[in-house]
C-alpha cells in the first residue's frame, strides 16, 4: 500500500479561499419562487396579504406569535407575573402586546397604569350572581368557578401549567324525578377562563 504525503494550506491562503468562497454566493441571487430567496415572490406577497386578511388565517396568526412570547418568557418572576394576571388580561392581542414589553418592571408599570385591580373587583361583580346561582359563564376565572361549583375532581393541565390551559372535571348526583344520577361536567379554560363547558 502507498503512503500518501499530507501537505497542509497556509491558513492566510485557506481564510483567503473561504473568504472568496462566501462573497461569490452573496453574488448569486436566488430566484423569489426557489423558496430559498430573502425575497418574496409577488404570488408569495399575495398569498401571505390573503391569509392575513382572512380571519383564520389572522387568529392562526396570533396564535403563533401568542406561543412564541409565551415560550420566550426569561425568568421565573416573569412566569409568575404573566400566570397570576393572564385571567384578567382581556383576550390574545393584550396578552401579546403584554408580553412585548420589556421586561418585569414595564408590565408591571403597565398593570399600575391600566389599574388592573379595577378589573378584578369588576369580575366580582359580573360574576357575583353567576356565583350565588352555582352557575359558570364564559370568560368567568377559575376562581370563580371554584367558588360556584367547588374544587374539581380532576384537573387536566395543556401545556405548561402557569398558562392555565386546563381541563376541569366534576362528578356530581343531581337529584331527578326518578332518584339521583350521576352527572359529569367538563370545562374547558384558556389563559384561566372559561372558554367552554359540556354536562353528560
Amino acid at each position: 500500500m502507498k503512503r500518501m504525503k499530507l501537505s497542509f494550506i497556509p491558513v492566510e491562503i485557506l481564510v483567503f479561499l473561504v473568504c472568496s468562497v462566501l462573497c461569490a454566493c452573496n453574488l448569486v441571487q436566488r430566484s423569489p419562487e426557489s423558496g430559498y430567496s430573502d425575497r418574496l415572490s409577488p404570488r408569495q406577497i399575495k398569498r401571505s396579504q390573503t391569509t392575513s386578511q382572512r380571519p383564520e388565517g389572522r387568529a392562526i396568526e396570533t396564535k403563533a406569535r401568542l406561543k412564541q412570547l409565551e415560550n420566550s418568557i426569561g425568568t421565573k418572576k416573569e412566569l409568575e407575573q404573566y400566570s397570576r394576571i393572564l385571567p384578567y388580561l382581556k383576550n390574545e392581542d393584550e396578552r401579546i402586546y403584554f408580553l412585548s414589553m420589556p421586561g418585569y418592571e414595564a408590565r408591571q408599570q403597565w398593570l399600575k397604569d391600566e389599574n388592573i385591580n379595577s378589573r378584578t373587583l369588576r369580575a366580582q361583580e359580573d360574576y357575583k350572581d353567576l356565583v350565588e346561582a352555582q352557575d359558570i359563564g364564559l370568560g368567568m376565572t377559575q376562581n370563580f368557578v371554584r367558588k360556584s361549583w367547588g374544587e374539581p375532581d380532576q384537573i387536566e393541565v395543556s401545556g405548561n401549567p402557569q398558562f392555565r390551559n386546563e381541563r376541569w372535571k366534576y362528578n356530581k348526583y343531581v337529584s331527578t324525578p326518578d332518584g339521583y344520577k350521576a352527572e359529569r361536567k367538563l370545562v374547558y379554560f384558556e389563559g384561566g377562563r372559561v372558554v367552554g363547558w359540556e354536562v353528560e
